[in-house]
């Protein structure tokens, strides 16, 4: 299994099989629900590693350890940017940091980066695909709600929170969403000599407060793009 795809969802599993040529599905286990398939005659496995840095790091190290070469998430994001229409791709090339278990295999303060091949291999893909996409950094952090500058409890006061103020910060210091996974994956995987990278879908608009309310095609649209951009990879 040298290339594979890892949605955070278990279902999203099943919709990659149905993407994809001659899908076998290989078991299901807690969060993680792993099929085999191919694309363009490319082989390609998904696996899915449940919400954040703890199951994504078993899912990687588990993974690397069966062979895992090259990992790509393929997840969904709430932008943060007004200008990131719904529907659309982020092509992540920076995870700014905010979880525990990425600091155990990176202890530094600093952003951590994707793997550069993967970066220019999943723009190809979108260019080649006529997707709409942006290249650039992803906030992860381990808290759904006040992490994420998002309520607990109907109508709280919004600027009573910890974190109030936190979208306009992170904008201002380059980021483009949230997402719950990247930064675990990009440390994990490089302490593993895997090469990663990740394309997260815009399901979400928080800075507009829009939100897709079909994104069955969006879901499809990830696949091709992360399967085309293994085959450019493997063409290479």
């Amino acid at each position: 299994m040298p290339s594979v795809l890892l949605p955070g969802d278990p279902d999203r599993v099943s919709k990659a099989a149905s993407v994809l040529d001659q899908v076998t599905e290989i078991g299901r286990r807690r969060e993680f629900q792993m099929a085999r398939g191919t694309w363009n005659s490319t082989p390609i496995t998904v696996c899915s590693t449940g919400i954040g840095g703890p199951s994504t790091e078993i899912a990687v190290v588990e993974l690397a350890n069966l062979g895992m070469k090259r990992g790509i998430r393929v997840g969904g994001m709430g932008a943060i940017d007004p200008s990131m229409p719904l529907g659309s791709f982020l092509i992540v090339d920076t995870a700014l940091r905010n979880t525990g278990t990425a600091r155990i295999y990176d202890p530094s303060n600093e952003p951590i980066s994707a793997s550069q091949v993967v970066v220019e291999a999943l723009e190809a893909a979108a260019k080649a695909l006529k997707l709409p996409f942006r290249r650039g950094a992803i906030f992860t952090t381990d808290s759904y709600y006040w992490g994420q500058e998002r309520l607990t409890r109907p109508l709280a006061n919004l600027q009573e929170l910890p974190t109030a103020g936190l979208m306009q910060r992170l904008t201002q210091a380059g980021a483009i969403g949230m997402d719950m996974e990247c930064e675990a994956l990009f440390a994990v995987g490089r302490a593993m000599s895997v090469q990663v990278g990740a394309v997260l879908a815009v399901h979400g608009n928080r800075a507009t407060d829009q939100w897709l309310e079909d994104y069955e095609e969006t879901q499809r649209n990830l696949i091709r793009l992360a399967a085309t951009a293994v085959a450019i990879l493997d063409a290479n």
